[in-house]
């Protein structure tokens, strides 16, 4: 039986080099390549954890965890994730989750699998070793963010620099979250090594070198004081404002406890004994509420910028109610509420709250800038929203329970003093953090990692009585061989058709070649990637419109126009319409069928033009009625409408999305634009003097809608207003690469007005096309020597 058990253990470490993992081959590559990775991993350690079971079903004795209260915490939360599933409105999408979160109740079950699995198998020194190979990657790791945020290109495997490093992780703010989980491992690695060696395993001999030896102990406490220090630096220079808060709520919650208790310490290791662990903690307390002051009081002070992390942290106005960002959370809130109140039991489902975000929508987001929020952005508002009261409670339940082990454990606290407080205020650390993001697969590995050790080394399993299956009676062998099986069989098909075919597909996807290859070539490897249908499917053939035929916001027109290509355009729209079919939750997949329709209408005959439009308008009455305040999609209604040739209709509607919110700049653009369509210029230009009035700089309008306003005054001859839109872009720095013709306007326009400043700053912008440059550089030099005549003759 020890090949079982060591080969668990074995998959049970591989899971620690997670982090590591980026498939640049597929989308999403960042978390793709760690979730499938993940969860292959876990599902053969689970098969043979079954065969372990049930060979070891009348010896087995590691059964003590189900009575844990943390463990019964976990279990309804899991529950609840569950009921919540079943009764979602896009259940397939709660239970699967997708690639670009790697979530949904399947994937979240993974993650209770190896906890479930690290409880049952590991002992002390697994743990152990299970901690100290994730420090090595964490190092890695750190190195490489290090290396990104220094600009360092040329070193094996770096990537390019960030000013906020994201690493292998793929996020800063991700990457902030797992610093506070190396730094808990890092603190374990520290008090075990520093009581007796701890002996790898079968599975753990890698480590046997290294832990043979008071020099080795000693470098593994070193390495792991470098970790926690290196983590903590990493949290600042990632500039994530809610990790700096949390690592702040963690410093204070573990100084009040030092404060509280800190007498009672007298068993630790030099150092630390030669300290007052009680006074040093008031000191320091004191000194970091003055600090605080200070920072609050002079957050507007130069100095601040020059220090990472704060610089971000001085720029936050969180009690400003004009701040963006304030306001942004303030509507998310409001929102969330509302959500959560139409299903305050259940909940709306994992993934499900783009659904609950469509539906209470607050049109005031339209001022701060058009989003799409599948997340809060705060943990306590997903679980809320998406799993109800009862999912909520039980998500802090396990905080509770987790605090409450160690805190009263007696076990680890003779063991290893200080480890107790360090371990609750990681804990308390990442909670905090966690109300300005959300969970993703690193953060679940870990957290979930943590949960085991607390459950495994506290009083939590230590006080509980041993239960064994001896008593089973043999008659139940056959019905347990059974259901064995069929785990096993149900795992087996999971590994190849939820793990490997939709690995293939994304594979498939990327390495589709380009548009401008053959048709048939491209074609051939998008139906591989494209069927059958799975969970993967929403992000692939999305991914799908918007790299082949998407362009900064504009539908290739030499794509779609092209007949070759149509084809290849038809491919996409059908792989579309079955997921309309089949999810018609998130009105993103409409809005992108839509967008494509619409592209191709502008190349067809009317009369082929006229089913695609009724299609089009179709598919945007669903979306109105999932999403009855959101403006974009009464803009695409809108502008349906004006293809269709009913122009009042247009016009009305896209006064309806101005009437959700008059301050819109967007919304007043599409009644400019849909008047203009309609043919009646006057109410076209008095709809962009309203976007002026309301966005002065267009900060609001995507480069599409700005390139479209540029069009609207050139046909209606407002030649100055192009001129100064032209002219503001230039002077912000704004390398919007408008159409040319629009800057060869504004060339003319302040020839004929002899304004030669604007006149050079124009031309020195054209020289950079090739066939304009020898004339620009004339031009300039013309104006410079005033010799307008000349310039207005030619």
């Amino acid at each position: 039986m020890k090949f079982f058990q060591s080969s668990i253990k074995f998959f049970l470490f591989l899971t620690a080099l997670t982090p590591l993992i980026i498939s640049w081959s597929t989308i999403f590559p960042f978390i793709l390549g760690k979730t499938l990775f993940f969860r292959t991993v876990i599902e053969i350690a689970l098969i043979l954890f079954l065969i372990y079971l049930f060979l070891n079903f009348k010896t087995f004795k590691h059964l003590n965890f189900l009575k844990s209260p943390l463990f019964i915490f976990l279990s309804l939360f899991f529950l609840s994730l569950a009921v919540s599933a079943v009764f979602a409105e896009n259940s397939y999408r709660a239970f699967w989750g997708d690639l670009e979160r790697g979530e949904g109740l399947f994937g979240i079950l993974h993650f209770f699998a190896f906890l479930i699995m690290a409880v049952s198998v590991f002992e002390k020194k697994d743990w152990l070793n299970y901690f100290k190979i994730s420090l090595v990657v964490g190092f890695v790791v750190i190195f490489y963010a290090f290396l990104q945020y220094f600009g360092v290109k040329n070193f094996p495997f770096a990537l390019m620099p960030e000013a906020r490093p994201i690493s292998y992780v793929g996020n800063p703010a991700f990457l902030a979250t797992h610093m506070f989980f190396l730094m808990m491992f890092a603190a374990i690695v520290f008090f075990e090594t520093s009581k007796h060696p701890a002996k790898a395993g079968v599975a753990g001999r890698v480590f046997k070198l290294l832990d043979s030896g008071t020099s080795k102990l000693l470098w593994w406490r070193y390495f792991s004081l470098l970790i926690i220090v290196l983590s903590a630096a990493m949290i600042f220079i990632t500039a994530t404002r809610g990790a700096i808060l949390g690592l702040g709520a963690g410093v204070f919650i573990l100084l009040i406890y030092f404060s509280i208790f800190g007498s009672q310490f007298k068993d630790v290791q030099p150092p630390i004994r030669r300290l007052n662990i009680k006074k040093l903690s008031i000191g320091l307390l004191i000194f970091i509420t003055l600090f605080s002051a200070v920072f609050v009081i002079t957050r507007g002070s130069e100095i601040w910028q020059k220090i990472p992390g704060l610089n971000r942290l001085a720029q936050t106005k969180i009690l400003d109610v004009n701040d963006p960002s304030t306001q942004f959370r303030l509507i998310t809130w409001k929102l969330s509420w509302s959500a959560f109140k139409e299903k305050p039991i259940l909940g709306w489902g994992s993934e499900n709250y783009i659904v609950a975000y469509e539906k209470y929508y607050d049109p005031e987001y339209a001022v701060y800038g058009e989003t799409w929020l599948d997340r809060a952005h705060n943990k306590i508002i997903d679980v809320a929203v998406m799993q109800g009261i009862f999912g909520l409670i039980a998500y802090l339940g396990i905080f509770w329970f987790a605090l409450r082990s160690l805190f009263k454990s007696r076990a680890l606290i003779n063991s290893y003093q200080l480890l107790v407080p360090v371990i609750m205020s990681g804990l308390v650390a990442y909670f905090v953090q966690n109300l300005f993001v959300f969970d993703q697969i690193i953060s679940y590995m870990t957290f979930f990692a943590v949960l085991g050790y607390v459950m495994s080394e506290t009083d939590d399993l230590k006080n509980l009585p041993t239960y064994q299956l001896k008593n089973l009676k043999t008659s139940l062998k056959f019905p347990l061989a059974f259901i064995v099986t069929a785990f096993i069989v149900v795992l087996g098909y999971s590994l190849y058709f939820y793990n490997l075919v939709p690995y293939i597909q994304a594979r498939l996807f990327k390495a589709s070649p380009g548009i401008s290859k053959d048709v048939n070539v491209v074609m051939d490897y998008l139906k591989k990637a494209m069927w059958p249908y799975n969970f993967a499917q929403h992000n692939i053939r999305g991914s799908g419109i918007d790299t082949i035929y998407m362009d900064q916001f504009f539908y290739k027109i030499e794509y779609v126009g092209n007949p070759k290509f149509r084809p290849l355009g038809d491919l996409l729209i059908k792989g579309m319409d079955e997921v309309a079919r089949k999810e018609p939750y998130d009105i993103r997949v409409l809005i992108r069928e839509v967008e494509m329709l619409n592209g191709i209408t502008r190349v067809v005959s009317e009369e082929e033009a006229v089913p695609l439009y009724q299609k089009a308008e179709k598919l945007m009455r669903e979306a109105v009625k999932r999403a009855p305040n959101r403006q974009e999609v009464y803009y695409h209604l809108a502008f349906n409408l004006a293809g269709q040739k009913r122009y009042n209709e247009a016009i009305e509607t896209a006064r309806y999305a101005i009437s959700l919110n008059p301050k819109a700049a967007r919304a007043h653009y599409h009644l400019a634009l849909v008047s203009t369509i309609a043919g009646k210029n006057k109410e076209a230009l008095e709809a962009l003097a309203e976007v002026d009035k309301v966005d002065p700089n267009l900060s609001a309008l995507m480069l599409g809608d700005k390139d479209a306003t540029l069009l609207i005054y050139n046909v209606n001859g407002r030649l100055d207003k192009v001129a100064e839109l032209i002219t503001e872009s230039l002077n912000r720095g704004e390398n919007l690469a408008f159409d040319r013709k629009y800057y060869e306007a504004a060339l003319r326009y302040y020839a004929f007005k002899i304004d030669a400043e604007n006149f050079i700053k124009v031309a020195n912008y054209l020289k950079q096309f090739k066939d304009l440059k020898d004339d620009m550089e004339v031009l300039i030099d013309l104006a410079q020597k005033g010799m307008w005549n000349i310039i207005n003759n030619l």
